[in-house]
């Protein structure tokens, strides 16, 4: 390879990314523009409010356990621990 063949491929590879940088600053640009030009249109026509819709109402769960349920519980506990006690 000579070096007129490096320096051609270097000028064109510094081309093509000084072309792909300002092909996505100019992107982002337009972006942030649109961006606020929607946030200027929102403000200006603010449309109408969401309705606020109450939640359901849950039914009252009794707070508690009852007590048969606590003593079989813990009679299983009691038991799987003497079985397994080593």
């Amino acid at each position: 390879m000579g070096s007129e063949s490096v320096s051609s491929l270097l000028l064109e590879a510094g081309s093509l990314m000084l072309i792909g940088m300002v092909f996505v600053f100019s992107f982002l640009a337009l972006l942030i523009v649109g961006i606020h030009l929607i946030a200027k249109f929102c403000e200006a026509f603010p449309g109408e409010a969401a309705p606020q819709y109450a939640a359901p109402r849950r039914k009252a769960v009794q707070a508690g356990v009852d007590g048969n349920v606590v003593a079989a519980i813990t009679a299983a506990v009691h038991t799987h621990r003497q079985t397994n006690k080593n």
